[in-house]
């Protein structure tokens, strides 16, 4: 069994060719991405199946959603598989890169009294350590 199938059916999701062929794309990246970002990488795809396959995965926690502000709503792969748990992300205002900050937890952001928390959305905004390095080569 392939290390995407092993994901998949963890999911409980049947691995067809299509899934996997989505899954591949989406474990070889290492940073966030939009539905039209994968689009491109897999145009044999229409939108319409590309889009309920993410919808599967977001919906078995294979994927989570991120909304940066942009108005496009970006995908990233779960770090915390097989458990879904919340983490903070940060975008560059520089590359325009969302990263998921995974040594951050939702768990360590104080509830507040009297409301049960589903789910925690938060993004950091500021330089990412690769844009901080070239802004600070450029200026030597």
């Amino acid at each position: 069994m392939s290390h995407e199938e092993e994901i998949l059916s963890r999911a409980g999701i049947r691995p067809t060719a299509i899934r996997l062929m989505v899954l591949r794309e989406i474990e070889a990246l290492d940073h966030t991405f939009t539905l039209a970002q994968m689009e491109e990488k897999l145009d044999t795809l229409d939108r319409s199946t590309l889009f309920r396959t993410l919808t599967l995965f977001r919906e078995n926690h294979i994927l989570h959603e991120v909304d940066n502000g942009s108005g496009s709503m970006l995908y990233c792969k779960c770090a915390c598989r097989p458990i879904h748990t919340s983490h903070i992300h940060f975008t560059c205002t520089s590359c325009g890169r969302t990263f998921c900050i995974k040594d951050i937890s939702g768990a360590q952001i104080p509830r507040p009294l009297g409301f049960d928390v589903e789910e925690i959305s938060c993004v950091m905004k500021g330089v990412c350590p690769e844009c901080k390095k070239k802004s600070s080569d450029m200026a030597k």
